[in-house]
């Protein structure tokens, strides 16, 4: 008894990586270990759920879990008792996120994978509060453990689960299995498990079409729809990150999205009293107007615009970026009336403020920005540049094309050298990573849409010798040994600005 409820005790004190190391350091992580033979089930339970708090998030620690312990979790997974089922593929989830077994360790895949979508579908206790977090733990940001749990038909175990608590029947039924009778109300209990489906889903849909393709099919639709409109902000901002999930699929399943209605509750989400709500709105809108005309003249009338440029000039990072980043979705491929309509609210004068922010993220968005912008016809091209003004355009290029120049040097083997003795200027080396991946890139892409489409603008540029310069050493450099970040096309035309370029000189 004593000993179940110290490592009870121990789980709720270890949130931090400092204390993790503090209760390590003071012993506690083999006396719990031993509590895992002990034969007494609580304990057991207790000591599982302390050694997974203690390992999440920390390899130092989950390096110390040797084979022996690791076979006990297993054989915990395989046995009768639900929730302990649940503690250990909690705990050997903690342990897999740490990097700390070795890629032949199929057991996650085919044992511990399994058992969480089997435990979506145990009432026992909370069980099915707490599985789908630890599913979406376990497969979030891998394609493989997405197409693992795609095989294991853990999407449709969860379109179910999602179902059975979005019904409105169960809302008015009090014999309902959902929840623990007389802990909490069955309403709270239901809202809880709505948003950690919600959230498993959107782990489990994010990074691969099939995986959203057999969620759709699942008809998981209607219930996130249902969420968004939810009376509690994480149930909607799980909801958010489902359709915003959903939303990378490619055109059809996107047009889906749209028929099912999805569009309205988002666009009324972003003004939700919660920011955070706001950003996960704004996220899977950006992805619903990217190349989809029905979906932006919707967002456009709907005067989702002024929100969006509300956002691109907020002091939240988070919700600056997201709107950023939706004014330049909302540019793609646009007409000309669309984009001056896009300009109209945010102004060439604060365009040029995000082409100078601090955060290169920012700063690459603003970037794509103006990319979108002088894709089209020459007509397009003239309307920027008259807008930016033609010098400060160019001095922007200049700056992106030869970022160095901001470093006191000429070239990145003089940056790299400058910096690769000395352990103070990590932060120097990442400035000048982020300029070569997060504003190069775009930059060259304005060079070869500003240039392709009429002699002026190309004029213009060749009339910078360090932007020709640029453009050339890059190519060089780069591109056409490496290919990196930039398609066969943007290739060829640079390569043809950069001909140009040598042929008729600056």
């Amino acid at each position: 008894m004593i000993a179940e409820f110290t490592a009870a005790i121990i789980a709720k004190f270890c949130d931090t990586q400092l204390q993790q190391l503090q209760l390590e350091r003071a012993g506690a992580a083999q006396p719990l270990v031993n509590l895992l033979s002990s034969g007494c089930i609580k304990a057991q339970e207790a000591a599982l759920d302390a050694i997974a708090t203690l390992c999440r998030e920390n390899k130092e620690l989950a390096m110390n879990s040797n084979q022996l312990t690791t076979n006990t979790m297993l054989d915990f997974v395989k046995g009768k008792s639900s929730n302990m089922r649940l503690i250990a593929a909690t705990c050997l989830t903690n342990l897999y996120r740490t990097g700390v077994f070795s890629e032949y360790f199929n057991e996650i895949t085919l044992v511990v994978l399994p058992a969480l979508v089997k435990l979506l579908q145990d009432s026992t206790d909370d069980v099915q509060e707490r599985a789908p977090l630890v599913l979406a733990d376990l497969i979030k940001d891998s394609k493989e453990m997405q197409k693992a749990a795609y095989d294991a038909d853990a999407i449709s175990r969860l379109a179910e689960l999602l179902a059975s608590v979005s019904s409105v029947d169960i809302e008015e039924d009090n014999s309902s299995q959902v929840g623990v009778p007389g802990i909490g109300s069955m309403a709270k209990k239901k809202e809880k498990i709505k948003e950690n489906t919600l959230i498993a889903i959107a782990a489990a849909t994010l990074l691969k079409e099939e995986c959203r393709t057999q969620a759709i099919e699942a008809k998981i639709l209607p219930h996130i729809i249902s969420g968004l409109y939810s009376k509690q902000s994480n149930v909607r901002l799980a909801a958010c990150q489902a359709a915003k999930s959903l939303s990378r699929s490619v055109s059809h399943l996107r047009t889906s999205l749209v028929d099912a209605g999805v569009a309205a509750p988002l666009i009324k989400l972003l003004y939700d009293e919660s920011t955070v709500v706001q950003a996960a709105a704004c996220g899977a809108l950006c992805n619903l107007v990217l190349e989809f005309s029905p979906m932006k003249k919707s967002v456009i009338e709907a005067g989702a615009i002024k929100r969006f440029v509300e956002y691109s000039q907020s002091n939240d990072i988070n919700l600056q970026l997201n709107g950023v980043w939706a004014l330049n979705n909302l540019l793609f491929r646009a007409d000309l009336q669309a984009k001056k309509s896009v300009m109209e609210a945010l102004t060439f004068d604060a365009l040029i403020e995000l082409l100078h922010e601090p955060v290169p993220t920012i700063q690459e968005q603003a970037l794509e920005i103006v990319r979108n912008l002088v894709f089209g016809k020459q007509e397009d091209t003239d309307w920027v540049i008259e807008g930016i003004g033609k010098d400060d355009l160019l001095d922007v290029l200049e700056s992106k094309l030869h970022p160095t120049s901001s470093m006191g040097v000429e070239d990145e083997e003089e940056a790299m050298t400058a910096v690769s003795f000395d352990t103070c200027c990590i932060f120097q080396i990442a400035l000048y990573l982020s300029f070569i991946f997060q504003t190069l890139v775009p930059a060259l892409y304005i060079v070869v849409n500003m240039s392709s489409n009429a002699e002026a603008p190309k004029t213009a540029l060749m009339s910078r010798t360090n932007i020709v310069n640029s453009v050339i050493h890059h190519l060089v450099k780069y591109f056409m040994r490496k290919r990196k970040k930039l398609d066969d096309i943007t290739i060829q035309n640079t390569y043809r600005f950069s001909l140009s370029c040598i042929y008729t000189g600056p």
